[in-house]
């Protein structure tokens, strides 16, 4: 599904990706944790390039966002990103549209939808996020969670191959992280390929099929969750689920 090749970043002189390697198969979830600035958060906005790589390839579906030797062409990007959906940990949403407007939107720019057809599939996900009855709230009229949730819904309603989430949960407060880890747990169910930043371990280690470990830009370890948190191989990998476990 996802295909990343010699994937190198850099801002000025600092390289934050060194050279990524890494296959995703089609209904995988894979897991990506480590410690802040190792790459993470880049790497994952490099796979829809959000961010441009510096070097190295990324396909979906055996597609290249950009071959190598050829000129970046904006609208042959444009579409393919449509291809892998992403979930940041800021809402983004439009604060003058409502939920069910938030939807919409980008269906309707981008799919070129219509108003009637964009406005079905906007309820279809928003029902599916449980949001059935906030459909016509504004973002200021909604909690934290709630506004994931209509973020969720917005990146599912272009109809992705893959959906990226960027710790999806780290700018809530603790009592509505588990209303927004529980809806990406049922995408999980259904076989929606994922590639997920968390700093969850008990939830990466149960939706999880494969688990990366970070840091310096470089991938340290990967693994089966079972295997990974409980008989992890590097040293490195070892003293980061000793430090966030305790």
């Amino acid at each position: 599904m996802i295909e990343v090749n010699q994937l190198r970043k850099s801002f000025g002189s600092n390289e934050i990706l060194k050279g990524i390697d890494l296959e995703i198969k089609e209904g995988e979830k894979v897991v990506i944790i480590g410690p802040s600035g190792s790459g993470k958060s880049t790497f994952l906005r490099c796979l829809n390039f959000l961010e441009i790589p510096t070097a190295g390839t990324v396909k979906v579906h055996g597609d290249y966002f950009v071959k190598p030797g050829e000129k970046f062409d904006e609208k042959h990007v444009a579409r393919l990103r449509t291809e892998v959906g992403m979930v940041f940990q800021r809402f983004n949403l439009f604060p003058t549209m409502t939920a069910l407007e938030n939807v919409m939107a980008a269906q309707m720019k981008i799919r070129k939808k219509s108003k009637e057809a964009a406005r079905a599939t906007a309820e279809t996900y928003l029902r599916k996020v449980g949001l059935a009855e906030r459909m016509n709230h504004y973002p200021s009229q909604l909690s934290g969670g709630q506004q994931q949730r209509v973020a969720i819904a917005r990146a599912l309603a272009m109809e992705p191959k893959a959906m990226l989430f960027d710790e999806a949960t780290s700018a809530l407060d603790p009592e509505l992280i588990g209303e927004v880890l529980n809806v990406i747990r049922d995408l999980a169910k259904e076989g929606m390929t994922m590639v997920l930043v968390t700093h969850e371990m008990k939830f990466a280690e149960e939706v999880g099929d494969r688990v990366i470990f970070m840091d310096g830009g470089v991938i340290v370890e990967e693994g089966p969750p079972k295997e990974f948190f409980h008989n992890p191989k590097h040293n490195r990998t070892r003293e980061f689920i000793q430090k966030v476990e305790h």
